[in-house]
């Protein structure tokens, strides 16, 4: 696992505001995306999704990459997989996901 952790230099935080109890379901669809993606070459190195203990609405999304270009290519518009998710996905949206770039300085777990 620390040779993977090694390899992350960027992350993109993906802050999602869901209506009330559609929680679950969302995270089951994107669980299913995340499964679906790991058998494609995405440059994605990893993931995480959390669910915010205190706010039932509130979701985080992280991916991990090793390259910002790949990063960059996975959230360009027209990469239908993740136009299909946020398509799936927006009838239970508060808010459209907010997003941010972030490059790793130190990763350790």
């Amino acid at each position: 696992m620390s040779g993977t952790i090694d390899r992350i230099r960027y992350v993109k935080h993906n802050k999602v505001s869901l209506k009330a109890d559609k929680r679950d379901e969302s995270t089951e669809v994107l669980l299913r995306f995340f499964r679906d993606l790991e058998e494609k070459a995405t440059g994605m190195i990893g993931f995480v999704v959390m669910n915010n203990v205190q706010d039932s609405q509130d979701s985080v999304v992280l991916t991990f990459w090793e390259s910002k270009k790949d990063m960059d290519a996975f959230y360009q518009r027209d990469n239908k997989a993740l136009s299909n998710l946020v398509e799936t996905l927006e009838p239970s949206f508060e808010h459209l996901p907010e997003r941010k770039d972030y490059q790793v300085v130190k990763f350790k777990i």
